[in-house]
């Protein structure tokens, strides 16, 4: 095999698919918070359910 400088010296240039990865994460991280924010509403509805309703705390005559 005869290999010249032109051959050694030679850098391929190789793009990363790092796009696939980007969006993976961009759509992780925005599923995790609308996720988080369906959550964090759903558990701030729950335990302020009381607010929602009236107390009865007298009867009514």
């Amino acid at each position: 095999m005869n290999l010249t400088a032109k051959h050694i010296n030679r850098k391929e240039a190789r793009t990363a698919n790092s796009g696939f990865k980007k969006l993976a994460v961009q759509w992780l991280i925005e599923h995790l918070c609308f996720v988080s924010s369906v959550v964090l509403a759903d558990s701030f509805v729950l335990r302020n359910r009381q607010l929602l309703k009236p107390a009865k705390r007298y009867a009514s005559p």
